[in-house]
């Protein structure tokens, strides 16, 4: 699978757990169908020092599937890739 990295902050809106519900790109809400933990993305010395952000492999009703992450600080959400 393909992707293309972007890391552009986007508006998410996140459901009672916490998780990303819809995301808006390009003026556009995107519904999120299916929001996975990806732990075994993050590098195993960064775990150690300073952690990575925790990111979330997301899938949309529109097909877009995306990787999300929260970045702190400044405190806003990042489209890290979409894939093809």
């Amino acid at each position: 699978m393909m992707s293309k990295l972007y890391n552009a902050p986007v508006q998410v809106e996140l459901n009672s757990q916490q998780r990303p519900v819809r995301l808006r790109w390009y003026n556009k809400w995107y519904a999120i169908t299916c929001c996975t933990p990806r732990e075994e993305d993050q590098h195993w010395w960064s775990k150690l020092r300073n952690p990575e952000p925790l990111r979330y492999r997301c899938e949309c009703e529109e097909g877009m599937i995306c990787d999300l992450y929260f970045s702190d600080p400044p405190g806003v959400w990042i489209l890290e890739r979409i894939f093809d």
